[in-house]
């Protein structure tokens, strides 16, 4: 299976998974990103590190601060 991310903008980092059913961990993303956690479909995954307090950014725009660090390839919770 064909790993499927859309990024809406270059700033952003953060991207989408477009993928019926997700990506399971494990997964090497296009750009050689290898995937830390299964991310569900239409849930965001970090392309970069974000610092705790880092803004994450979507849309070329700051959506939110992590609560704390994330690794690239790990799954973005919302909460």
């Amino acid at each position: 299976m064909t790993p499927h991310t859309i990024r809406m903008h270059a700033r952003d980092n953060v991207a989408i998974v477009a993928n019926d059913g997700g990506l399971p961990a494990g997964t090497v993303l296009p750009d050689g990103l290898t995937l830390r956690d299964h991310v569900p479909q239409g849930h965001k995954v970090a392309l970069v590190d974000v610092p705790a307090d880092g803004p994450v950014w979507r849309y070329g725009v700051v959506i939110g601060y992590a609560s704390q660090a994330i690794a690239a390839g790990c799954w973005v919770h919302e909460r």
